[in-house]
């Protein structure tokens, strides 16, 4: 199975709850979290923690992570530097999912 990580930008804590609650069901779409500080080792704690919550194979998702991690080192690079600047309760938002996953969540978002 294919996975796929984004980095969607910086949100408050309210705006990712909501961003999270736009899923149809508990095992459908994307899932989003927000991190500061914004490092490897915390992307990878809860893309795992994901991974077991949804039965996703867990090596798959370490190596997606790494990999993206290193392909994307410039913009996480930016990422952390603007976090820096920004009040307190703002967080980086990242999305984890199968191709199908991100395949719902952007249908669910043209029929509104």
């Amino acid at each position: 199975m294919v996975y796929l990580l984004q980095f969607c930008g910086l949100s408050d804590p309210i705006q990712l709850f909501y961003l999270d609650q736009g899923r149809t069901s508990a095992e459908a779409g994307p899932v989003f979290g927000g991190f500061r500080p914004f490092q490897l080792d915390h992307l990878l704690d809860w893309s795992l923690d994901i991974a077991r919550g949804r039965r996703w194979d867990g090596e798959a998702i370490q190596r997606t992570v790494v990999d993206t991690w290193l392909e994307r080192a410039d913009l996480i690079r930016q990422w952390q530097l603007r976090l820096r600047d920004e009040p307190a309760d703002q967080l980086v938002v990242a999305g984890l999912g199968t191709q199908r996953d991100w395949e719902q969540r952007c249908e669910q978002l043209l029929r509104c």
